[in-house]
């Protein structure tokens, strides 16, 4: 997707390319707005929001791009598997917060800097099938752009 060494061309290439290097993901596959009916896998999904957050009087912007990670996961009465399933999306925030701390933010197209990137909900069950369940937490990454 991204070209070695260039920015990435939009925000959601740069956080596909952001994401799909975090240690928590391990080897399961990262998709864009699509997630299946089974197996397991995780999304980043678009959310719509309000873009420019605070304008500045030399024309420059920060602005917020919201999304949502998403995961299908194994789900049944097992407590262990639905306990791994929550925390992963616990320790998703921690890591979230941590890179943010450490100054470790995706790269964005030119002209847009990363500022922060953080959870803005806890993860959570939000639907569930017969062996499967769908988890989400609401991610909003934080921008100054140039006029």
């Amino acid at each position: 997707m991204e070209v070695a060494n260039s920015a990435p061309y939009t925000i959601i290439e740069a956080l596909y390319n952001y994401f799909i290097d975090c240690p928590l993901m391990g080897n399961r596959k990262l998709n864009v707005d699509y997630l299946p009916e089974h197996g397991v896998e995780y999304s980043i999904d678009t959310t719509p929001a309000t873009e420019v957050v605070k304008w500045y009087v030399g024309g420059g912007t920060i602005r917020q791009y919201l999304f949502v990670i998403r995961s299908v996961e194994d789900y049944a009465p097992d407590v262990l598997q639905n306990l791994a399933n929550s925390g992963f999306y616990e320790n998703l925030a921690a890591w979230m917060e941590q890179q943010t701390r450490a100054g470790n933010l995706p790269i964005l197209p030119d002209g847009k800097e990363a500022q922060k990137i953080e959870a803005q909900s806890t993860g959570y069950l939000f639907t569930t099938g017969p062996d499967v369940g769908k988890y989400q937490i609401q991610c909003r990454l934080q921008y100054y752009q140039e006029a």
